[in-house]
């Protein structure tokens, strides 16, 4: 009976002395990706789907994943540089794929959240370059909805590809 007792007080105080900082829980936002979404530079207001669809950076050998048809896509930021660089491709598939290199700019500020979770980096100031548009090139314009990428804004698209 002792023995209860004491597991029974055991587990009790070890409730209590954990604190709301102590959890990290999956609903927690973590540092947020880039929302993109894809629009018809015919139409602009209708969204439209890219087909087979993929991203890679320079340096990887791999994609991110594998070709999708989506008309909007999450990509992370480096948290560790003020520059992330893509390959966007459409029609992955086919024997001569459509690409076009886009180097995102930005500043990042790291934001604690509490002690489980640590910290995310937010970025704000956020600008593109479309590299040199050429025969293979598929995307038309890219428009800045809004430059800041942050844990409150997740919900929205931050970018808009027209093609």
């Amino acid at each position: 009976m002792k023995k209860v007792v004491f597991l029974l007080l055991g587990i009790a105080s070890f409730n209590l002395a954990c604190t709301r900082d102590d959890i990290c829980t999956p609903e927690t936002s973590k540092t947020p990706l880039l929302i993109i979404k894809f629009f018809n530079a015919e139409n602009p207001e209708a969204p439209k789907s890219v087909n087979a669809f993929t991203v890679f950076r320079p340096q990887d050998e791999f994609s991110l994943f594998a070709p999708i048809t989506a008309d909007s896509i999450a990509l992370p930021l480096d948290t560790n540089a003020d520059l992330t660089e893509y390959f966007f491709v459409s029609n992955a598939n086919d024997s001569l794929p459509l690409a076009d290199f886009i180097s995102f700019t930005y500043n990042r500020k790291d934001e604690f959240i509490n002690r489980a979770c640590a910290f995310r980096t937010n970025f704000t100031n956020l600008d593109f370059t479309l590299e040199n548009p050429t025969q293979q090139s598929w995307i038309d314009e890219i428009i800045i909805r809004t430059d800041s990428v942050n844990a409150r804004n997740q919900n929205e698209a931050h970018l808009s590809i027209f093609h």
